[in-house]
């Protein structure tokens, strides 16, 4: 195209690149829904018990839609901006903000349902099936009231700076349509929703886990806790809980406790007071090595790995508690498959590694222990940033593949940006609890910890 023909062609407006952005994103909530429908269907008409990891992928798309795209309702600018210019949509955007709130209750209620479902098949069928049924029509509804009358009505009112202002509001928030992170993020979404999905239906039909744990469940519960390094008493009555499922991140200033926690959860830290469980068992009575069989495996502070060792014998250690075989040696490919870098050094002495390297191989080795819990003691602690932001992926990549975490971390504001869930440790003390948002725009935690 010549220089001359390449000027002719019209920049497209702030208000037709938003609007453009809005329908893509909705064109890929159809495709999901008409796969949830065939679905159901195989489910109802075929008497094939759900593929439980298959639908929890898809329901994790469309909370995580929601939750980026939209965050909270009182941030989305559109509907504030509609609502200035045409105070007669207000209604419908009271009725499609709650529907936000609505759905991410109604998708954990599916989610409680489609367990019941396949652990008691066909039991609880009915019941599920109808549940999803509802809440594809609301979702399908709600779309179509979107394209039929919002955007319509905000094409109509709404001027050029009124949309600058919504797409630039949407790169503040490293929103999914603009920020390379988050697309990444719906790109590895998409990708395990359409490798799960039978080949029947246009998907790859990988093999997967054909579980996946339930999350929400309380997992660790700590009530109590008072430790103590000789006389002088480090955690005062710490109280907390971890479910499963979650990412819970642990913040505070260095001599705090937050390692001390750890190391009593791990069973290396002599308690005082206090009760811990562990899935309803009790974690006083139970000695370090049961708790790593029993899933709760740590990976502590400064990396710890044994110098002397090959990376392979590391890893190998790290399955101490399993009978060694074939199912051993997939775990290790797998770890490999992780971290690449580990494979390609496989013979060469952990002590000649560099520091992120040896992170990943301390985290590598307790993966091999198979955990349920893995507790994280300053993952980033003393790396370059670019190896801190692989690290933190690596973390959001563990959770995704059902791995509940508990993160001890000095970097608050990547850690909180990461949890579901968050404390804050003062002098052994949780002085603040709350999900990671509230607490990264909690003022005392911005003040102290994230230097704002």
């Amino acid at each position: 195209m010549s220089e001359q023909n390449q000027k002719a062609v019209p920049a497209r407006s702030r208000g037709e690149q938003a609007v453009s952005i809005i329908i893509r994103e909705h064109q890929g909530l159809w495709r999901v829904l008409d796969l949830l429908d065939l679905l159901q269907q195989d489910m109802n008409v075929n008497d094939q018990r759900p593929d439980e990891v298959l639908f929890n992928t898809i329901f994790d798309y469309i909370q995580h839609f929601s939750n980026r795209v939209h965050s909270q309702p009182t941030e989305i600018v559109l509907y504030r901006l509609l609502r200035e210019k045409s105070p007669e949509t207000a209604e419908l955007l009271d009725k499609l903000e709650r529907g936000y709130v609505i759905g991410h209750q109604k998708i954990n209620e599916l989610r409680e349902l489609l367990a019941a479902c396949t652990r008691n098949w066909p039991n609880g069928r009915e019941e599920f099936s109808h549940a999803l049924s509802r809440f594809t029509q609301a979702l399908r509804k709600h779309i179509k009231k979107e394209e039929g009358v919002v955007i319509p009505r905000a094409k109509e009112v709404l001027n050029e700076e009124d949309w600058g202002k919504i797409v630039e509001a949407r790169d503040q928030q490293n929103d999914p349509l603009f920020g390379d992170r988050v697309r990444e993020e719906f790109r590895e979404l998409r990708h395990q929703i359409v490798s799960y999905t039978p080949e029947r239906f246009g998907g790859l039909g990988l093999s997967h886990p054909t579980s996946r744990p339930e999350t929400g469940r309380e997992m660790l519960s700590i009530e109590g806790l008072v430790s103590s390094y000789g006389q002088i008493e480090v955690l005062h009555d710490v109280s907390l809980r971890i479910n499963s499922g979650e990412i819970v991140s642990l913040v505070g200033a260095n001599g705090a406790g937050k390692s001390t926690l750890l190391m009593a959860i791990s069973g290396l830290q002599p308690l005082d007071k206090g009760q811990m469980t562990f899935e309803g068992k009790d974690l006083n009575r139970m000695a370090v090595d049961k708790r790593v069989s029993n899933g709760i495996v740590q990976v502590p502070e400064g990396r710890q790995v044994f110098k002397d060792l090959t990376v392979y014998d590391n890893l190998r250690l790290g399955a101490y508690t399993r009978k060694q075989g074939p199912e051993v040696q997939s775990d290790l490919q797998k770890v490999f498959s992780k971290f690449p870098i580990l494979e390609q050094k496989r013979e060469n002495l952990a002590g000649e590694l560099s520091g992120g390297q040896q992170q990943m191989l301390a985290i590598g080795r307790a993966l091999m222990a198979k955990p349920r819990l893995l507790l994280l003691d300053e993952p980033s602690m003393g790396l370059a940033p670019l190896i801190v932001e692989e690290i933190f992926g690596i973390i959001r990549e563990l959770k995704e593949e059902g791995i509940t975490v508990f993160l001890v971390e000095q970097n608050a504001s990547q850690a909180l940006a990461l949890a579901d869930r968050g404390y804050v440790l003062e002098t052994g003390r949780v002085v603040l609890e709350g999900t990671g948002r509230e607490l990264l725009s909690n003022e005392k935690v911005r003040e102290a910890y994230l230097g704002m």
